[in-house]
This record gives structure tokens, sequence and C-alpha cells, in this order.
């Protein structure tokens, strides 16, 4: 068994974590039905009868009325609405099932401190670190020539 908060392989007969003590859930709870699948319930039933109620409307009126293009307007429109509703309940629905996929995941081992390498030794180059630069090195090796003033 892990520990659910720091991921820790613990005994099973423990009531608390021993690497961060927190207290491990015994309780068995009744399975519950989750958001997904409520979201996904209120999809198919919006869809299938937002469908049935626009096929009754539209056989109902077409028979009574003798200019069919209002209806079919009206049918258009409705079918936007039902596909805008439709489309904003499963980006709703896909949202859920990615929370409920994170949430199932095993929790992550912490990872081992970074290696810290030893410095590389500059023993060799211990000699060379008098000048600072390319310059300094060749400026203090000239002579000095004394100027001639007229």
């Amino acid at each position: 068994m892990y520990c659910e908060r720091c991921g820790k392989q613990i005994d099973e007969s423990l009531n608390y974590c021993n690497a961060c003590g927190t207290q491990l859930r015994r309780e068995i709870l009744p399975p519950q039905k989750s958001l997904t699948a409520f979201m996904i319930a209120a999809l198919a039933c919006t869809v299938i009868f937002g469908l049935l109620i626009l096929a009754i409307l539209m056989s109902t009126l077409l028979d009574k009325v003798p200019n069919p293009d209002p209806i079919i307007a009206f049918g258009v429109a409705y079918l936007v609405v039902l596909f805008a509703i439709s489309f904003i309940i499963s980006r709703q629905v896909s949202k859920l099932i990615d929370i409920d996929l994170k949430s199932r995941e095993f929790p992550q081992r912490p990872l081992a401190p970074p290696v810290q390498f030893p410095p590389r030794s500059l023993n060799q180059l211990d000699e060379f670190r008098e000048p600072a630069s390319v310059t300094d090195h060749t400026t203090r090796t000239l002579d000095n020539i004394p100027a001639r003033r007229s």
C-alpha cells in the first residue's frame, strides 16, 4: 500500500504514514456516481429529447400551416441552439474526464536530489593565473622606452 500524500510504501496495518504523518483512510464508502456520468447522461438526454421535440413540432406544424418556410427556419434555428447547448455540455464533460484521469494517477515519487559533481581541478593552470589578460601580460613585459621631448 502507498501513501496518498507522499507516495511512500507503508504497511497496511498502520493508521498513519511513517514518512509524512498523514492519516490513512480506512472508511469504505459506497460507490458514488461521478459528476462526469451525470453530465454524460445530461448530454444524451438533451440531444434525444431535443430531437424528439423538434420532430413532433415539425410534423404537427407542417400539417397545419400552408406556408412551410417559417417552420423550416424555426427548425434550423432550433437545431443550431440544440447543437450549441450540446457543444457546451460536451466541453464540460471533457474537462471533467481530464480531472478524473488526473485524480486517478499514482502519486509520483519525489525525485532524488541532483548529484553535485566536485569542481574541476585547475592545478595545471595555477602558474598562468598571474596576468589577468593578454593585454596586461604584454604591457608588463615590454621595456620602458624613454620619451624624447623637444
